[in-house]
């Protein structure tokens, strides 16, 4: 694994931790606020995993005028989630619209271990990533892998962790570079959010957001 990169100075950008809980801004799991499209594979529609509160001041630098939240979509039951995803975010009519979609195993989850659609509906809230969820040197970032996944479900901003370094951040519709928002994974046999039986095996899913256009890209690495 080659994390990027190691240093002290990821301690004054900590991130953070999305768990489940209250908070005084809008941070959730799951629901269906947004008007997702269908998955191009499998024909369901798209999950809404996660969506952020854009009000909340942590979450500064992600905030544009045009957009008031950021919700995290890709769909969890096909091999479409394998490959670089990009969706177009439309805040007027809050329709989601699928501009890159490359499946190229056209794997379908089974019937019965589908994760629903949409997904259950969980207050989240953010709390300060901890000292051993910060990359400092090579020991600190292999701690960290052991704790995502297993003690939470979602790393915001701050450090992400790779397996690879993506050779390429910037956006594909504008070519700005594409701000880091967040990472998911969810281990096998923990409860992390209890509104749903989650497992996405030994995946990250990556997302990178465009304020010029508006746009989400998704990418997954194996851990």
């Amino acid at each position: 694994m080659v994390n990027e990169p190691y240093g002290q100075h990821w301690k004054g950008h900590k991130g953070f931790r999305a768990i489940e809980g209250n908070d005084v801004y809008n941070h959730r799991f799951g629901g269906q606020e947004w008007n997702v499209p269908k998955c191009q594979l499998c024909g369901e529609d798209l999950h809404q995993i996660l969506c952020f509160d854009l009000k909340d001041d942590r979450l500064s630098e992600l905030r544009t005028s045009k957009l008031e939240e950021l919700p995290l979509i890709s769909c969890l039951n096909c091999s479409t989630l394998w490959e670089p995803q990009l969706f177009q975010l439309n805040p007027t009519t809050k329709n989601v619209t699928v501009l890159i979609q490359n499946d190229k195993e056209k794997w379908i989850q089974d019937e019965e271990d589908k994760i629903p659609v949409p997904l259950p509906y969980a207050k989240f809230k953010l709390i300060n990533m901890l000292e051993e969820d910060i990359p400092v040197n090579e020991d600190a970032y292999y701690n960290a892998f052991d704790l995502f996944g297993q003690e939470y479900i979602c790393r915001v901003l701050g450090p992400p962790l790779y397996a690879e370094k993506p050779n390429d951040i910037s956006c594909p519709t504008c070519n700005h570079d594409m701000k880091y928002v967040s990472s998911v994974t969810h281990d096998f046999e923990v409860d992390l959010v209890s509104v749903v039986d989650l497992f996405l095996g030994e995946m990250i899913i990556y997302f990178y957001f465009c304020k010029e256009c508006l746009t989400l890209k998704t990418e997954i690495q194996g851990t």
